[in-house]
């Protein structure tokens, strides 16, 4: 008997969209990322608004919104120091959706 079973890997499922919003700081170029559960990764939202409401809560002034598309921001991560592993699109910060760049 052939049966399906559960996936065991994070997020498989779930896509994240083509166009997404970036955290950067243009006078030192650090962009804002995150860490769930010990995985850290360059913090991305399907919306301007929820990457400005992220922004309060890095102790940075003068974050700007940046709009890429998910190669760029897959780009943009894998360019990020170690311990920087993935994108994650933070629309929900109780259950982000992960995207392993290494």
């Amino acid at each position: 008997m052939n049966a399906t079973l559960n996936c065991p890997f994070l997020e498989l499922d779930s896509e994240i969209p083509e166009q997404l919003f970036v955290l950067k700081h243009p006078p030192s170029g650090k962009y804002g990322c995150y860490c769930h559960q010990g995985v850290h990764g360059l913090a991305c939202f399907s919306t301007e608004t929820g990457a400005f409401r992220f922004a309060e809560w890095i102790d940075l002034g003068g974050m700007a919104s940046e709009e890429v598309s998910f190669d760029e921001a897959r780009e943009i991560a894998k360019q990020r120091p170690m311990p920087i592993v993935s994108l994650m699109l933070l629309d929900d910060l109780g259950d982000p959706v992960i995207h392993f760049v290494r």
